[in-house]
């Protein structure tokens, strides 16, 4: 068996170090960039997505062979039980909801039921349900089937999405990952589950392979489609992993061994829910953010994640064969320690519970804004009338107070937009709204400009500026998220008027 492992490992590394920069050229050559032009993003250059292709390719490429040569893998496979068969397709569907997510952003809602729907037949294929949780040491609880049907599917999608939402700085899902999936495999190792070991050592394989090139400085990212794919799989295997019995499920190790994302994800729909945003709506307070805040630098903001992520990986190994005393020990260990480490971020002081009551405040005036923007997305869905663009703008205003805004469009043999690397031409007419209170005189001296360009995969349709004169030195990020909408919208706008012409 442990050759069979260590072929694994090295092939998933090399396999993936080959098909990274293959990757990373095809997303350059198609377009698909992560572009730091945004407030919440934190890279400085224009940075290749889609690296988790690679991952996926490389961790499906491998599988295959395995199930060639090694009998036992081929069962899992293609057997009477295909667990691991199942849990091959379901990367397949996650990866593929990602993709359409880094290709067009899907609605959340679409996102998530796809995720549902596939972890649902996962679930239901993997025979990965359970009826009894064992808290070692300290007791069980058991429920109906439907329930562990349920919660095994709620698992997976939250790990997917958890992954998904720490994603935010060079390396650090790949490394929180990888460590999470060390102590799964050593559990499965330990447990005699081979199926697990397998893949888990083989994943890990795949992710040294890519961090590689997505150490920073990355030059490629994961995009939505690598991290929801890796969640995903982390979830399935920590799960596969946890089972003591036919049915009996251990609650402690999973959790434990991917606690820093579950705690991350826990506290941003905490945080956004209160301040009436939709909890999948992006912000700068994630761990990552707030330890740079305190004056950590990129890389050892990463290095200090990565190394919570280990702690948390070597007590979920040690919670999985404890007993008594020892647990308890081990709790209290990294209760105490959790509990510090939140507080130097702020979430345990009184000043944040200060700011809890304001953010409540906040709710009525963000859910108004968040109402105004989607009926102007409503009103740019089904149409290619020009004429409607004052409207638009306006309806925007009520919600983000904006005082002035300015829509130019560009223009290329008679077709709105132009090829990204030619000369546009301004197109005549320029779309514009004003604020009827600021018809006089008034001082430009505190405005605050933020400009952004409207655009596609293959054209660059024009640009679009805002202006305030609130006294701002910057946009917040859920006004920038706003603002992207409005601007995200008015490109498919643009695109639509193209095709028609």
């Amino acid at each position: 068996m442990i050759p069979s492992i260590y072929s694994l490992f090295v092939l998933g590394a090399i396999l993936t170090c080959v098909l990274t920069p293959l990757v990373r050229y095809l997303a350059l050559q198609k377009g698909f960039v992560d572009c730091p032009q945004r407030a919440r993003k934190v890279h400085q250059q224009a940075t290749p997505r889609l690296g988790g292709a690679a991952i996926l390719m490389s961790f499906l490429i491998v599988s295959a062979i395995a199930g060639f040569f090694v009998p036992q893998f081929q069962e899992m496979i293609v057997g009477a039980n295909p667990f691991v068969g199942v849990i091959l397709l379901g990367s397949i569907g996650i990866f593929v909801i990602g993709f359409l997510d880094d290709l067009a952003r899907l609605s959340p809602k679409i996102k998530l039921l796809g995720e549902f729907i596939i972890a649902g037949l996962v679930v239901w294929g993997g025979n990965l349900s359970f009826t009894e949780v064992q808290f070692l040491g300290f007791g069980s609880i058991s429920f109906p089937e439907w329930l562990g049907f349920v919660l095994s599917c709620l698992w997976i999608v939250g790990m997917a999405n958890a992954i998904n939402l720490i994603d935010g700085l060079d390396g650090l899902a790949s490394g929180i990952t990888l460590t999470g999936l060390l102590a799964v495999a050593v559990v499965g190792y330990l447990g005699g589950i081979s199926g697990v070991t397998w893949m888990s050592t083989l994943l890990i394989g795949c992710l040294l392979g890519f961090l590689v090139f997505n150490s920073r400085p990355a030059s490629i990212f994961l995009g939505d489609c690598g991290s929801l794919t890796l969640g995903y799989l982390a979830g399935c295997l920590a799960l596969l992993a946890s089972f003591r019995d036919v049915g009996v499920l251990d609650g402690i190790f999973p959790v434990l061994a991917f606690a820093l994302p579950i705690m991350d994800c826990v506290f941003a729909i905490f945080r956004r829910t209160m301040r009436g945003r939709s909890p999948f709506s992006p912000d700068m307070e994630h761990f990552h953010h707030r330890l740079m805040a305190k004056g950590l630098s990129h890389g050892k903001a990463v290095l200090a994640m990565w190394s919570m992520a280990f702690i948390c990986s070597f007590v979920a190994v040690a919670s999985a064969f404890g007993k008594g005393d020892q647990l308890t020990a081990l709790f209290v260990f990294l209760g105490m320690g959790g509990f510090v480490l939140l507080r130097y971020l702020g979430y345990f002081r009184f000043e944040f519970f200060g700011q809890l009551s304001t953010l409540i405040e906040d709710r009525k005036s963000i859910r108004s804004a968040e109402q105004a923007v989607k009926e102007a997305e409503a009103m740019l869905m089904n149409t290619t009338k020009l004429e409607v663009l004052p409207n638009v703008l306006g309806k925007a205003a009520e919600g983000m107070q904006f005082h002035e805004v300015e829509l130019s469009f560009f223009e290329e043999d008679g077709k709105l937009g132009s090829k990204f690397g030619s000369s546009p031409n301004l197109l005549g007419k320029i779309f514009s709204w004003r604020d009827s209170s600021y018809s006089g005189y008034y001082s430009r001296d505190d405005e605050f400009v933020a400009e952004f360009p409207i655009s596609g995969r293959n054209f660059n349709y024009g640009k679009i500026i805002y202006k305030f004169i609130d006294d701002r030195k910057k946009l917040e990020v859920h006004e920038e998220v706003l603002l992207e909408r409005v601007h995200d919208a008015l490109s498919s706008f643009a695109a639509k008027v193209r095709k028609k012409k």
